[in-house]
């Protein structure tokens, strides 16, 4: 092989010079001219040439005037958050969300719809997914043209590494192929990533609760399933195989965690307390156990009957807490899902319930409700558009032109 370009080809360099001004924009700005000749080393009109070629693709944009003590005001550069877009979909078990974000992370459109019944397999899933996405587009006005990435949360494990998919939960049981990530990014013209869904919620939840990358925050789904994400200094923790974090396979009391603490466990909780209560109790509790939302609405309430049974419930979850914190011992503990979110009845039963534990952490609800896991995927999308800007930046290196 022969290089045909080297390092100092002046289109690479014009390159190069570009996207380390536009690197130090999305970092710092808004920035004077001035300003970032002096924080790259980047001659003044050297800066200025890079910077109309930015301004001309849409990337960086003029804001106002700086703030300067002397002399006439300088104009400011800051990054076009909106020349492209990403979207972030949630592949939840009883609905699929989905949102379209700028790329600071923003979101600018959401919708959601209902998740077909048990049995959706390859070709409708995958359709569904098409037919949302367009729908989202169509309703902000915007075409695929604009959409950089895209980041799909996933109700299963999946290994990043090889874009694999298993242990789906319920209804998407036998679609773990057509999750791929090789089938998803043969699906959409866009970029494609994957990630397990708690993942994102519990990258979204760090990402407002922590300033700097260190700490760390595990996020303990409890819904129609449950399970776990867990971030350390900034990162998702995804263990062997992506399988970190499935909570729902621990074992409780002889059963598995899933079996006690979902929505379907937290029913049958219920219906053994009714079986075993006085003819009275029998009758409080059977008009509160018809779904979850109305149990926990009932001891909102101060139902006596119900909150026997919620009470008994964060027995058990304070149990599970209890052994899950003296593995991983983290800082900040966020509950989420239907369950989850009702911070206000489970919290102060959960804090009375663990108040000797030496290394107990603190105790919060989703601040996103039913949108955590979609800002968690627009957050890992806008990483992968970034570095589609940059890599189209860097295509004139060296390394990229032998022949």
């Amino acid at each position: 092989m022969k290089v045909t370009t080297s390092a100092g080809t002046p289109a690479y360099l014009k390159n190069l010079n570009e996207w380390t001004l536009l690197e130090r924009i999305i970092a710092d700005g808004p920035l004077s001219r001035a300003e970032l000749s002096r924080r790259t080393g980047l001659s003044k009109p050297t800066v200025s040439s890079a910077i109309l070629q930015l301004l001309e693709r849409g990337l960086v944009r003029e804001t106002g005037r700086g703030d300067n003590s002397q002399g006439r005001k300088s104009t400011l550069l800051e990054f076009n958050r909106t020349c492209y877009y990403v979207i972030g979909i949630d592949l939840g078990a009883t609905r699929i969300r989905m949102a379209l974000g700028d790329l600071e992370g923003q979101i600018c459109g959401f919708r959601q719809a209902p998740m077909p019944g048990e049995g959706v397999q390859g070709a409708e899933l995958q359709a569904l997914i098409i037919a949302e996405a367009e729908a989202l587009l169509r309703e902000q006005g915007v075409t695929w043209h604009s959409i950089q990435a895209a980041t799909i949360g996933i109700p299963g494990i999946v290994d990043t590494a090889s874009g694999k998919v298993s242990q789906l939960v319920s209804p998407l049981p036998g679609a773990e192929e057509s999750l791929s990530r090789d089938q998803l990014n043969a699906l959409l013209p866009v970029r494609v990533e994957t990630e397990n869904d708690v993942n994102l919620a519990a990258l979204a939840e760090y990402s407002i609760r922590h300033s700097v990358d260190s700490g760390s925050l595990l996020y303990f789904s409890l819904g129609e399933g449950t399970g776990g994400g867990l971030v350390l200094n900034g990162a998702i923790f995804r263990g062997f195989r992506g399988a970190a974090g499935e909570f729902a396979n621990m074992t409780l009391r002889g059963e598995r965690v899933e079996e006690i603490l979902s929505a379907g466990g937290l029913m049958r909780l219920a219906a053994r307390f009714a079986g075993e209560a006085g003819e009275k109790e029998d009758r409080m509790l059977k008009a509160s156990i018809t779904s979850p939302e109305r149990l926990i609405e009932q001891a909102r309430g101060e139902d006596p009957a119900a909150i026997v049974v919620l009470d008994a419930y964060c027995d058990l979850l304070a149990e599970a807490l209890t052994n899950v914190c003296a593995v991983i011992a983290p800082e900040t503990v966020v509950l989420g899902g239907g369950i989850g979110c009702n911070g206000d009845v489970l919290l102060p039963r959960l804090e009375s319930r663990l108040s000797g534990f030496a290394s107990r952490p603190s105790l919060v609800v989703t601040r996103h409700q039913e949108k955590d896991v979609v800002l968690g995927a627009i957050q890992t999308a806008v990483q992968a558009a970034l570095r589609n800007i940059r890599d189209a930046y860097q295509s004139l290196s060296p390394s990229n032109n032998m022949n």
